[in-house]
């Protein structure tokens, strides 16, 4: 699987760990349910992999950041990048996805720049 670099640490990007889960399981199932109160957007992923069932959680908020206008892809994707990763799909170093680390540097540090991400 490709993987990405983000300050020195390496992850597994979502379209990454939904191949991995389509070529080892051609039964898999992901779905993810949606509840929103007009600022917050939560995603909830449900990912049945080899009989077993793996969930995965997120949210974003609308208009804050750079991934505000898309808060709701931001929230479903990483929820299906984190069930996936508890299904041991596409895990380096832990579960939270390259968007995740992004989301989290806006609030800690300050967000990579193209220099900081490395594709392999």
């Amino acid at each position: 699987m490709q993987t990405i670099e983000i300050r020195g640490k390496k992850y597994t990007p979502v379209v990454e760990r939904v191949k991995e889960a389509h070529k080892l399981d051609e039964k898999v199932s992901i779905t993810c349910e949606i509840t929103e109160n007009g600022q917050r957007v939560t995603a909830k992923a449900t990912v049945i992999f080899k009989g077993k069932t793996y969930t995965g959680h997120s949210q974003a908020v609308y208009g804050k950041g750079m991934m505000g206008d898309v808060a709701l892809e931001v929230a479903e994707t990483s929820a299906i990048g984190r069930a996936l990763g508890f299904a041991n799909i596409g895990l380096i170093d832990g579960i939270a996805s390259a968007d995740e680390v992004r989301k989290a540097g806006a609030k800690d540090i300050a967000l990579p720049t193209e220099e900081d991400i490395n594709f392999d």
